[in-house]
C-alpha cells in the first residue's frame, strides 16, 4: 500500500474515530443540557416543520395529485403532534438525562420517517424518478434547515437525517434506471458532508455547554472564596473589637490606681521630708511616670483611632517648642551619658502646636532609646516655604529593609524579649498617624551603625506671631492661684477621692467628694454657700453604668446654670472617648498629675469668666 493510501487511510480512521466520539453521550451533566438546548428548540422545529410541509404540498401538487399530498400532509400533522405531545413533558431530572434524550431520539426518528415517505409516496403514484428526484431536493433543503437546531445531540440528528435521507435514497433505487447509482452516491456523499457540518455544529454546543460549566464552577469558587474573605474579615473586624475593648478595660482600670498614686505622691511631696525620703519618693514617682507613659501612649493611639484629634492649626514661634523640649529631655540624655544639642531657630510654623509636640516627644524618647552613645540634635531647616524638624542621632540606625515597618504598630527593633522599658512599638505608628491628621509627611533617613534622621515638615509662617497669653497666673504657686475654691469631686474609687481631697485642700480648696450624682446631691448641705460649687470634677465611667457626663447634665440641672467642670478619663475606648468629649467639659486623661489638674483648674476658671 503506497504512503498516500495509508495517509488516507488514516485520515478516515481519525474521522471515524472523531465520529464515534461525537456519537458517544456525554456525562449526565452535559447530556441533561443538551437535551434541554434541544427541547428548547423543538417548538420551533415543529412549526418550521408544519410550515414547510404546506410548502412541499403546494409544490409536489404540480407534478402529483393534490388528494395525495394532502394526505400526506395530515399524517405529517399527526407525527408533529405526537412529537409535541411527547416531548412537552421533558426535562424529566427524576428519570434522568438519557431516558429524556432516548424520546428525543425516538420524535427524531419519527419527524425524518415522515419527511422521508415523500419520496416513496411519489414513488407508489408511479410518478417517476422526476418527482423522486423533485423530493430528494426538496428533503435536502429541510434537512439542512434542521441542523442548526437539531444539532446540539448529535446522535438524534443523525437519525432524523439517516431516516429522511434513506427512505428518498431506497426510492430512487427502486425507480432503478441509469441515474438510481449516481444519484444513491451523491446522497451518501451529502449524508457524510451534513454529518461531518453536524458534528462541527454539536462540538461547538459542547464547548459551550463546558464553557457553562467552568463559569458555574469558577462562579461557584468565587463565591466561596468571598464567602470566605467576609468570614475572615468579620473575625478580624471582632478580633479588633474584642482589642479596643480589652485596651479600654485595662487602661482604666490601671490608670485608677496609678491615678490616686500620682495624686498621694504630689501630695507627699509637699510635706517635709528627709533626704532618703526624697531619694525613696523620686524613685516612686519615676517608676510612677514610666507606668503612666505607657499608659499615655496607648491613649494617644486610641484617640488616633477614635478620631477624637482635631488639628487646630495657629502660628507659634518653633523656638519656644524646641527649647520646651530640651529642658524636658536634656536631663534624660545627661543621664545616659548623651549630647542633646539643639539648633536655634527664628522660624515661624503655622501647626497645630500641641500635635506637633506630641510627635516630637515620640520622635526624642524613641532617639534616646535606640542611642548609646553620641547624642542627639534637634534643628529646624527652612526649604522652599516648608520647615523641616529634624531629630538626628548617632543610634544603631535602621536596615533598609526595615525602614517601611518602623511604622507599623507594636512593631520594636532590638526587642525580641518584649522590654516593656523600651516602650510598646506604638510611638511612630503615632507619628505616622499624627502626620496623616495634620495633612503632612514624615521622613526617615537612616545608615545602619551611623543613626537616624526623622524630618516632620511643617508650613512655614511669615506674619507677625500672636500674643501667646503667658502672662497669666503661676502655676508655681497654686496655694494662692486656689485658695478658697470650692470643688465638687464625683468619683467612685475610694483611694483617688482621697487622694483628690488631701491635693485640693493642700492647695487651700474647699472640696467635696461624692460617689455619684445622686450621692452630690445628698450632701449639698454641707457648703458653707449651698448649692454652690464652682468647679465640678468627675471621672467619666461611675459605678452602675453611670458616666460622668451624664453626672455633669444632672448637676447642671439643678443648679441652673452651666458650672465649670473638668471630665477625668482612663477609658481608650474609642466611643467612650467621643461620648466624654461631646460634654463641653475639659478632658484629662488619667494619671492625672498635680500640674495638669491645677492648669486644668485655672483654665476652666478663667474661661468661665
Amino acid at each position: 500500500m503506497s504512503a498516500m493510501a495509508t495517509l488516507r487511510l488514516s485520515r478516515w480512521q481519525r474521522g471515524f474515530a472523531a465520529l464515534q466520539e461525537a456519537l458517544r453521550w456525554q456525562r449526565d451533566a452535559v447530556l441533561a443540557e443538551q437535551v434541554l438546548l434541544l427541547r428548547q428548540a423543538f417548538p420551533r422545529t415543529l412549526v418550521a416543520s408544519v410550515v414547510s410541509a404546506m410548502g412541499v404540498v403546494w409544490l409536489m401538487a404540480l407534478v402529483m395529485p393534490l388528494a395525495v399530498m394532502l394526505g400526506w400532509l395530515a399524517s405529517h400533522l399527526l407525527v408533529v403532534a405526537a412529537v409535541y405531545l411527547a416531548l412537552r413533558p421533558l426535562p424529566r431530572p427524576q428519570l434522568g438525562p438519557r431516558r429524556d434524550a432516548r424520546r428525543l431520539q425516538l420524535c427524531m426518528v419519527a419527524m425524518g420517517l415522515t419527511w422521508g415517505s415523500l419520496g416513496m409516496v411519489a414513488l407508489w403514484q408511479g410518478m417517476g424518478r422526476d418527482a423522486v428526484i423533485y423530493a430528494i431536493g426538496i428533503l435536502s433543503t429541510v434537512s439542512a434547515g434542521a441542523l442548526g437546531l437539531g444539532a446540539p445531540l448529535l446522535s438524534g440528528y443523525l437519525v432524523y437525517l439517516a431516516c429522511t435521507m434513506g427512505s428518498v435514497a431506497l426510492a430512487l433505487a427502486l425507480v432503478g434506471g441509469s441515474i438510481a447509482l449516481p444519484g444513491c452516491v451523491l446522497l451518501g456523499v451529502y449524508f457524510v458532508l451534513t454529518a461531518l457540518h453536524a458534528r462541527n455544529l454539536a462540538q461547538a454546543a459542547l464547548a459551550s455547554i463546558e464553557l457553562k460549566f467552568d463559569n458555574l464552577r469558577l462562579l461557584a469558587e468565587l463565591s466561596a472564596q468571598t464567602e470566605r474573605a467576609v468570614q475572615a474579615l468579620a473575625v478580624a473586624q471582632r478580633a479588633n473589637q474584642d482589642k479596643s475593648r480589652f485596651l479600654a478595660a485595662a487602661s482604666h482600670d490601671l490608670r485608677q490606681p496609678l491615678h490616686a498614686l500620682g495624686l498621694f505622691l504630689d501630695t507627699l511631696a509637699r510635706s517635709r521630708m528627709t533626704a532618703q525620703q526624697e531619694a525613696v519618693l523620686g524613685h516612686a514617682r519615676t517608676a510612677q511616670a514610666a507606668a503612666a507613659e505607657m499608659l499615655t501612649t496607648l491613649l494617644d493611639y486610641s484617640r488616633l483611632e477614635a478620631g477624637v484629634v482635631r488639628v487646630r492649626p495657629a502660628p507659634f514661634a518653633v523656638q519656644g517648642l524646641l527649647s520646651a523640649l530640651e529642658q524636658e529631655f536634656g536631663p534624660q540624655a545627661d543621664a545616659a551619658a548623651l549630647v542633646y544639642r539643639t539648633r536655634e531657630s527664628r522660624a515661624a510654623a503655622l501647626a497645630d502646636r500641641a500635635l506637633v509636640d506630641l510627635v516630637m516627644r515620640n520622635l526624642i524618647s524613641n532617639a534616646l532609646r535606640y542611642t548609646q552613645a553620641g547624642g542627639l540634635l534637634i534643628a529646624c531647616r527652612a526649604r522652599a516655604g516648608r520647615l523641616a524638624l529634624e531629630v538626628w542621632d548617632t543610634g544603631c540606625g535602621i536596615a533598609p529593609q526595615q525602614q517601611p515597618e518602623v511604622f507599623q504598630e507594636f512593631h520594636q527593633l532590638g526587642n525580641p524579649e518584649r522590654d516593656r522599658r523600651k516602650g510598646l512599638g506604638l510611638g511612630l505608628a503615632i507619628v505616622q498617624r499624627l502626620a496623616q491628621a495634620m495633612d503632612t509627611t514624615v521622613e526617615l533617613r537612616s545608615r545602619l551603625g551611623r543613626g537616624t534622621v526623622f524630618r516632620l515638615w511643617l508650613p512655614a509662617w511669615q506674619g507677625a506671631l500672636p500674643d501667646d497669653g503667658a502672662g497669666g497666673a503661676s502655676s508655681s504657686e497654686p496655694s494662692q492661684a486656689l485658695a478658697g475654691l470650692r470643688v465638687l469631686v464625683i468619683e467612685d474609687d475610694q483611694a483617688v477621692r482621697i487622694g483628690m481631697q488631701a491635693l485640693l485642700h493642700s492647695w487651700g480648696c474647699h472640696c467635696l467628694c461624692a460617689e455619684s450624682a445622686a450621692d452630690a446631691l445628698a450632701q449639698w448641705g454641707q457648703w458653707a454657700q449651698p448649692g454652690l460649687p464652682q468647679v465640678i470634677v468627675a471621672d467619666y465611667r461611675l459605678r452602675q453604668g453611670e458616666t460622668g457626663g451624664q453626672a455633669l447634665q444632672v448637676l447642671r440641672a439643678r443648679l441652673g446654670r452651666p458650672v465649670p467642670a473638668i471630665i477625668m478619663t482612663g477609658d481608650t475606648s474609642p466611643q467612650r472617648l467621643r461620648d466624654a468629649q461631646s460634654t463641653g467639659a475639659l478632658l484629662l486623661h488619667k494619671p492625672v498629675s498635680a500640674a495638669q489638674l491645677q492648669a486644668a483648674l485655672q483654665q476652666v476658671l478663667r474661661l468661665a469668666q
